[in-house]
């Protein structure tokens, strides 16, 4: 059972959960969707005493992207309001959930989190660095508690994908990449990034795909007309380049040594739908091994991603207009399960692996009942 914190409550919150009609509908928009998908859920409860968890809704990824605060301003905002939650003190914040779907990840909205909210569950793209803090040590993402979340791709955006798809034995292009070069983050060394290394290969394999400053369309056309698609790491691990040519049934070569990919605990065979190749290693070794590799075992890999692409994706509530995309029933033909079989269903999962066995609150005890295995509980006046 999930309690959500009412925006209604909290000044703060109505600060940092402002906008929801803009910021659903960008890259971080499972900020909004997954709000509102646990205030209409049924795991969801207005009884504490009832709940698991505790979610606390922000949009601060949005807002930090467009200015609407500054992270010094936002810091302040979550400072004031994490004292002032009505059940923070419960299990010492170890039962409440925050979403940070930014590559700044947590310490762009709430550089001190480790002083107040160091035990939260965290629900996040970003896995390793921001390259803009060069101060960096040691990653936000803690694999023992936290969810690592696929961005926020449009039903428009997957159809479109998947009905342009070049058959594969059809494409011109064996690899491509469209994007900017990006270094390494500090903390991960001198060594040349993948991107950097990518870029080279524009002038030296011309069956590679690969381009720089061009229109997004160019992007469209390289996943759709590749037979592996890069993922390189760049201003920060993730990207929603990797959800993105999924759809354009495009086999992910994944350069960042570093970058969790969501929900793999959830697919049989989570490891034979991508290539997972060491960042620092972009050489010729690679080119050739892409170049010579088998059709048939390519089909295969594309067949195999067919499950977590449809996972990964996040789709829109009945009372947005975008959800009419999903009544033309182009996105049935690519995922028929989407409405048991998505994004947030696989949260759920994930977090009722987390979800203590017994009750964590200060006015609730309990002692072992007299049918076998079943327990009774009680108050604190007993």
């Amino acid at each position: 059972k999930i309690y959500v914190y009412d925006i209604a409550d909290y000044a703060e919150l109505r600060t940092l959960a402002s906008g929801a009609a803009f910021c659903k509908d960008n890259q971080w928009g499972f900020e909004v969707l997954l709000h509102y998908y646990f205030l209409a859920c049924d795991c969801r409860t207005d009884d504490p005493e009832d709940a698991d968890f505790f979610f606390v809704p922000h949009y601060t990824a949005c807002h930090l992207n467009v200015k609407t605060f500054t992270e010094e301003e936002s810091n302040d905002i979550f400072r004031r309001l994490i004292p002032k939650l009505s059940h923070f003190r419960r299990a010492g914040g170890k039962d409440h959930i925050f979403v940070w779907g930014g590559g700044f990840a947590v310490d762009g909205p709430f550089r001190d989190w480790e002083e107040l909210i160091p035990d939260s569950i965290f629900l996040m793209t970003e896995t390793e660095f921001w390259n803009p803090y060069a101060w960096q040590t040691r990653p936000n993402f803690r694999f023992s508690k936290d969810i690592v979340l696929p961005g926020r791709i449009s039903v428009r955006e997957a159809v479109q994908h998947n009905k342009l798809a070049v058959p594969l034995d059809q494409r011109p292009f064996t690899g491509d990449f469209v994007g900017w070069n990006r270094p390494l983050h500090p903390a991960q060394g001198t060594a040349e990034s993948p991107r950097q290394r990518l870029l080279k290969w524009a002038a030296k394999y011309p069956d590679m795909h690969i381009r720089q400053d061009v229109p997004y369309a160019e992007a469209l056309r390289g996943s759709i007309s590749s037979r592996f698609c890069f993922v390189p790491r760049g201003k920060s691990g993730w990207s929603s380049r990797l959800f993105r040519t999924m759809f354009g049934k495009c086999v992910p070569v994944v350069l960042n040594d570093d970058y969790e990919l969501p929900f793999l605990s959830l697919f049989e065979d989570a490891e034979r739908w991508y290539i997972r190749w060491p960042m620092r290693d972009v050489n010729e070794t690679l080119a050739e091994m892409l170049q010579t590799f088998d059709g048939d075992f390519l089909e295969e890999m594309v067949a195999q991603a067919s499950e977590p692409k449809c996972w990964y994706f996040w789709h829109p509530p009945v009372f947005d207009a975008s959800h009419y995309d999903l009544q033309e029933e182009d996105f049935d033909k690519i995922c028929p399960e989407w409405r048991t079989k998505n994004a947030y269903v696989a949260v759920l999962s994930l977090l009722r692996e987390k979800r203590r066995v017994t009750k964590s609150s200060f006015s609730s005890f309990f002692l072992p009942a007299g049918a076998p295995g079943s327990v009774v509980y009680v108050g604190r006046d007993l």
